[in-house]
Formats: C-alpha cells, sequence, structure tokens
C-alpha cells in the first residue's frame, strides 16, 4: 500500500492549469483572472447627482431654512440618462434625478423632500422654494471618486465572483481573460445501478454517485458536460471513454476497481495502462488513475471505488486538488484542525482513517460526533448529509475514545 501523500503526488503529476480565454462577463462567474485588470472607465464616469432633486449653486441657496425658503426658477429638467452637458445659471435651478449628471455651475443638490416640490412623476414647475442649506459637494457624486481611468481594479489569480462581475462591467469589461471552468465527465459502473427514484429488482441499487459526482464537481465551480453509466461490459465503458474524452477535461470513474471477477474498469484500464493502487486509507483503499487519448487529446481518469462515502472521500483527497489546477487555483489543501471526539468509536487497523463526523462548537472548541454508529462504513451514505466534515484518524490508532483529541477538516 501506499500513503495517501504519495497517491495525491502520483495523480496530481501533469496536471496543468487549462489555456486561457477571454470570456463573456455573463459566462466568467466562478473561473479564475489569468491578468491583472485597470479601469478603463472611471467610476463614476461623470460627476452626478446622489439624490432626486434640484441642482443649485450653494450660494445661491444660503441661508435657506424651514422657516425662510429661498424660490429659484427652475431651468430645466435632467434624468439618469441624459447626454446634454447642460449649464446651471446663477440664481437658477433645475431638476435632477439620481445618476444624472450635473450641470456645469452646479455644485450641490437638494433632495426634493427638502423643498415644496412633491417627490415622484410630477410635472416639472416653473419655481422651486427650498428650506435647506447646502454646502458645495451635497448629494454630488464627483467624477473618478471611486476609481480613475489606469488605476488597478484586481490582481491575476483571484476568483470571479459576482462582485467582480459588477466591478468589471462597470469600469469598461465586457469580458474578462480567465481560465475556464473545467469540463468534467462522470461515469458510474455497476450492473445493479439504476436511476434513483426508479423502482428497484432484487439485486438492484439506486446510482448515488453519478449525482453526487455531479454536484460535488459543480460545487467547485467545474462544469459537468458528460454524465453516463454503464454496466459490466468493458467495450461498453470503452465506447463511452471516447464519448466523454471529446468533451472533458477530466473523466471520473466510480467502481470497477477492487478486486471483483467483472470489474470493468480495471480491465479497460489496463489496456490505457492505468496505474491501480492501494492506498493505506479507510475508505476509499482501492484507486486508480490514467490518461486516454482522444482526438489527440490526452484526458485524465480519476478511477473512484464504487462505495457511496469512499466515493466522497476519495473526492475530496484526490480529485479536488485536480480540478483546483485545472481551473488555475493550486494549493487549495485541506486543512484540519484539532477537536475532542464526542463519542468513542473503532478504527481501521494499519490504515488512516477519514471518517464523516458532525461538529459542534462551544466556548471549550469544536467536538465531533460520528454520523453513523459504524463510524465510517463504505456503504453508509445515507447519513453522510450529517457530516459536516472528516476526522482524520492516524494508522496506528485503532479506537478512538470519547474526549480525545483528534484532527478535524471542516467540509
Amino acid at each position: 500500500m501506499i500513503s495517501v501523500e504519495e497517491y495525491v503526488s502520483q495523480v496530481t503529476a501533469g496536471i496543468a492549469p487549462l489555456p486561457a480565454e477571454e470570456q463573456p462577463l455573463e459566462s466568467a462567474l466562478g473561473t479564475t483572472l489569468v491578468a491583472s485588470i485597470e479601469a478603463r472607465v472611471a467610476v463614476p464616469p461623470f460627476t452626478n447627482s446622489a439624490m432626486d432633486g434640484f441642482a443649485v449653486r450653494a450660494d445661491d441657496v444660503h441661508g435657506a431654512s424651514k422657516d425662510a425658503g429661498v424660490n429659484l426658477p427652475v431651468l430645466e429638467d435632467v434624468a439618469a440618462g441624459s447626454t446634454a452637458n447642460g449649464t446651471l445659471k446663477p440664481g437658477f435651478a433645475t431638476r435632477i434625478m439620481t445618476g444624472a449628471p450635473l450641470p456645469e455651475g452646479a455644485d450641490a443638490v437638494v433632495k426634493v423632500e427638502d423643498t415644496n416640490i412633491e417627490p415622484g412623476p410630477v410635472q416639472m414647475p416653473d419655481q422651486v422654494t427650498i428650506f435647506s442649506a447646502v454646502q458645495p459637494g451635497t448629494n454630488v457624486r464627483k467624477a473618478g471618486e471611486n476609481v480613475a481611468v489606469g488605476d488597478l481594479i484586481f490582481e491575476a489569480g483571484i476568483t470571479v465572483t459576482p462582485q467582480v462581475l459588477a466591478a468589471a462591467a462597470s469600469v469598461g469589461y465586457g469580458k474578462l481573460p480567465v481560465i475556464p471552468k473545467p469540463r468534467i465527465a462522470i461515469i458510474s459502473t455497476g450492473t445493479e445501478l439504476q436511476d434513483p427514484g426508479s423502482e428497484l429488482a432484487h439485486g438492484q441499487i439506486p446510482d448515488s454517485n453519478g449525482i453526487m459526482l455531479d454536484a460535488l464537481a459543480r460545487s467547485l465551480g467545474a462544469e459537468v458536460t458528460y454524465r453516463g453509466r454503464t454496466g459490466d461490459e468493458p467495450q461498453h465503458l470503452e465506447q463511452m471513454f471516447t464519448e466523454a474524452g471529446r468533451c472533458a477535461d477530466l473523466i471520473i470513474t466510480s467502481g470497477g476497481v477492487s478486486a471483483g471477477a467483472f470489474d470493468p474498469v480495471k480491465i479497460v484500464g489496463k489496456t490505457h495502462n492505468f496505474n491501480f493502487e492501494k492506498v493505506a486509507m479507510q475508505p476509499g483503499k482501492p484507486q486508480g488513475h490514467g490518461v486516454i487519448n482522444v482526438d489527440d487529446r490526452a484526458v485524465p481518469v480519476m478511477c473512484l471505488p464504487g462505495n457511496p462515502v469512499s466515493v466522497y472521500v476519495s473526492f475530496m483527497l484526490f480529485v479536488r486538488p485536480i480540478i483546483g489546477i485545472l481551473a488555475g487555483r493550486p494549493g487549495s489543501k485541506l486543512q484540519a484542525v484539532p477537536a475532542l471526539a464526542g463519542a468513542s468509536f473503532k478504527s481501521a487497523k494499519n490504515r488512516r482513517q477519514y471518517a464523516p463526523m458532525r461538529a459542534e462548537l462551544s466556548t471549550s472548541g469544536i467536538t465531533v460526533y460520528p454520523t453513523h454508529s459504524q463510524a465510517s462504513g463504505s456503504h453508509l451514505i445515507a447519513t453522510l448529509h450529517q457530516a459536516t466534515g472528516l476526522v482524520v484518524v492516524a494508522a496506528d490508532v485503532d479506537e478512538v475514545a470519547q474526549g480525545d483529541l483528534v484532527q478535524y477538516i471542516p467540509l
């Protein structure tokens, strides 16, 4: 058997970030930015009103109060989106809407609530009475006060979030240079597998691995471009490898990697020189990986065990870092923190255990509890959803007592 660390090194060797490309903002969410971005447009791009109200010269309303309003004739209306370059004459006011460009000569905006004009859609008045004095700059957004043209907005390497998309649009970008989302193909193997929700004959089980792997991949920002399921026929799996390889950057299989007489992944994998290993871990000891060549493309393949909890743990330990590298986010290692065992449980002998656990936080720290009395049985998928992370137990420990210190990986 080899260690988890040795196997991680094996499967990530030769994996590189996907080639960068320019993508429209609408499709760039979750990708990785590959270049620094400077503002092409100032924010705000022009000096504008922060309120619905009246643009004025502050000197013209000096001394205005609730008891002594100042009357000014209204020169014009300026709505948001106006491209006119208006000018405000001394002794006049301009009715202005939020976001509209401030007329030249105006240096403040009196909000409509501080005048005798009703807020809302009313006809422009000939005159306005202003009941509040203002200082120059009141309710005014100055051009470039957020960022100026040429300011650095993003560093390369960040993940594109909704906030990044909004900021990029505001500074003049419709596309961004990014590493695209990795395209993932998922193949479940096993004649016993049936569609979730369908009626099951004796000896059949629902395919929970396919839907779980799909969701796990998408939760990491990947795009699932192929979903398939095969029985124990090697020729069918070979055909699916070819189909999947044409639309994916990584293929993930589940099942068919152990010591069974009908394990199709092992049979097909050997024809492609896949590497099958026994990893010193529980659950998830049987593992495999390799490469298939489709249309002059070398597509990596990760072959996970078939038991669902093994699939989950194997994905987190081995597939997650590969997707991170493909997406341009290497080094996203799982981090363990100390915790106390809230209950006793047995561990595998001579293999490092990764037990799904539920964590509770208190003033004394983190306490973890098994999600099932069997702690980490590889088939216990129906209680996996209760887990908030994995507890790591060293290979030389075969039993954890209540109150023992353990290492907990939040997920």
